[in-house]
């Protein structure tokens, strides 16, 4: 049975919604305010809304990487090179988390292993196991064996972060596709790897693209690997702190920063908007 709702209750349902909507949003538009003030305005209280927009902190970003090292103040900046660190390390995750994680997630769904359950569990655990557990034991291992400050390091370790995600997901969007589907073709004499290339892999195509983005957003934003196990190859959510030291404080040009590190991620989840959604639920019950 259908309940229906009065006009004061919908209205207020409404009102919430916006509430919840600006409270969101307020640091998005604060972050684009500050980038386009100047150092002046932004430590000037009460703050200022009505103001001359520049985009002088955007400038002093890439300066950088055309002059070799553009000082601004007593802070060097140099940001298209950790943009494309970040880009590097992020793609590279995501595709060695696909080409690992897949076959795992579909030998977990349709393979009866001894201990799989206790397998699956296992590897969800390094998900929200604690970063610094892993993170402090490997610093030393890779300045050892020399994977310190390395895309390859840094790619290998990012795997704590999205692989996880990757079987995770693969294994309940493989769980969804019904398996007559496989057993026909197996009868018809398709062999198993062309099971898997020819009806698997196309059926799950929806449900990996928007995982891959997923994956993608949670690889860039790390922030806590990065700090940690990298220097030169450091990611653009740790190069922002080259612009915060004691007592020289850089806003505008640190939220110049976040509004271009925002860019990519949006970007892609406008583009990929359908699939992210459709990835989300393609596992879920219906």
């Amino acid at each position: 049975m259908r309940v229906k709702r009065s006009s004061s209750t919908n209205l207020l349902l409404n009102l919430l919604v916006a509430i919840c909507a600006l409270i969101l949003a307020f640091p998005l538009v604060w972050i684009a305010m500050t980038s386009l003030k100047q150092q002046a305005e932004v430590m000037t209280w009460p703050p200022t809304f009505l103001f001359a927009p520049t985009l002088e902190n955007f400038r002093v970003l890439f300066d950088a990487t055309q002059a070799g090292a553009t000082s601004y103040g007593t802070i060097k900046v140099d940001f298209l090179t950790p943009i494309t660190n970040s880009v590097v390390i992020a793609l590279g995750s995501v595709i060695i988390s696909l080409l690992i994680g897949v076959p795992a997630g579909y030998v977990l769904a349709r393979r009866d292993i001894p201990f799989k359950e206790d397998i699956a569990f296992f590897i969800l655990g390094f998900r929200f196991a604690p970063v610094l557990l892993v993170v402090i034991p490997l610093f030393s291992v890779f300045q050892t064996i020399g994977l310190y400050d390395t895309y390859i390091g840094m790619i290998w370790v990012y795997q704590v972060v999205t692989l996880p995600m990757i079987v995770w997901l693969s294994r309940s969007y493989i769980e969804d596709i019904p398996k007559d589907i496989e057993e026909a073709a197996a009868m018809d004499g398709a062999k198993p790897a062309r099971v898997v290339v020819h009806i698997v892999l196309p059926l799950l195509k929806p449900g990996l693209v928007g995982a891959s983005l997923l994956i993608f957003l949670l690889a860039w934003h790390n922030f806590a690997l990065g700090l940690m196990l990298s220097s030169t190859k450091a990611p653009v959510t740790v190069a922002l702190l080259k612009l915060l030291n004691p007592g020289v404080q850089f806003y505008p040009v640190m939220a110049a920063g976040l509004v271009v590190t925002m860019i990519i991620p949006v970007i892609l989840i406008v583009i990929g908007q359908r699939h992210l959604e459709r990835g989300l639920t393609f596992g879920a019950v219906k």
